[in-house]
């Protein structure tokens, strides 16, 4: 991107088809994921870069529970009586 005469112009161009490459994992890093995740993603990209499909994933977590009761109110519903 530019930025020409208060406006902004794009240098590429989107098209159709399959990207030659992804930039998943450096966005990821750019976005602040811990490491401990990009790392994990690497590995897993070697693996199906290799072919080899024998990727384990580790077991979910326990699902965590909140410690404090979330309620949401009902939406008022009044104005689209009026319709």
């Amino acid at each position: 991107m530019k930025e020409w005469n208060d406006e902004i112009v794009f240098v590429r161009r989107v098209v159709p088809g399959a990207a030659d490459r992804s930039y998943g994992i450096q966005v990821a890093r750019l976005a602040g994921l811990p490491l401990s995740v990009i790392d994990r993603a690497k590995t897993i990209l070697a693996k199906l870069e290799r072919d080899d499909t024998d990727v384990t994933l580790p077991a979910a977590a326990p699902t965590a529970k909140p410690k404090k009761k979330i309620s949401v109110a009902p939406a008022d519903d009044s104005q689209l009586s009026l319709l």
